[in-house]
């Protein structure tokens, strides 16, 4: 059977890796549309990764205050990262808030959703609960981090209202699963 609507697959024609570095590359692909033109694109690849909505048992929201080059400005973040090949998201998830913040939850997978329209990245959303402090931060070479608690009401308003942080999407998605949305 043919899909034959305006939304149908393209014909992807020709591949060429522009960029790699970092476990990240830009494709430039030429497409065929649907109505028969040719048109290019460049797409991201990335590894898998994820972020974490940690909470203390106080319920304060455990983030990573940081700079950001693409925004060029300092953020509010939910602790992540890429999952590094043959380790669960999971597993991933739980090293990240470690590393990034000093802290240990129970962790639990909430959802999972494309980093953007030209991207063939997932993002797997987390949420850490009865977080706890049980040794420092420690960050890879390229992260400077200030990590900050808020509560709940500071976090919605401050980070999320005002836009001032990365994967909004794993944030909705673990207060909707824990039903604080």
């Amino acid at each position: 059977m043919t899909d034959d609507t305006a939304a149908s697959a393209w014909r992807e024609l020709e591949r060429t890796t522009v960029f790699s570095k970092f476990g990240r590359a830009v494709d430039r692909v030429d497409y065929e549309m649907p109505d028969g033109r040719t048109e290019e694109f460049y797409l991201k690849r990335e590894r898998s990764a994820g972020a974490v909505f940690a909470l203390t048992s106080d319920q304060r929201v455990i983030l990573a205050r940081q700079y950001r080059p693409g925004p060029d400005r300092v953020l509010h973040e939910l602790p992540g990262g890429y999952v590094e090949p043959g380790e669960s998201a999971a597993d991933a998830i739980a090293r990240e808030l470690l590393e990034e913040t000093g802290y240990r939850g129970d962790v639990r997978e909430v959802g999972s959703y494309w980093l953007d329209a030209y991207s063939d990245t997932r993002r797997h959303a987390f949420v850490a609960t009865g977080c706890v402090k049980i040794c420092e931060p420690r960050p890879e070479r390229t992260e400077f981090i200030d990590v900050v608690t808020l509560d709940l009401a500071e976090f919605r308003t401050r980070v999320l209202r005002e836009g001032e942080m990365t994967d909004t999407a794993a944030a909705y998605l673990a207060l909707d699963h824990l039903r604080i949305l």
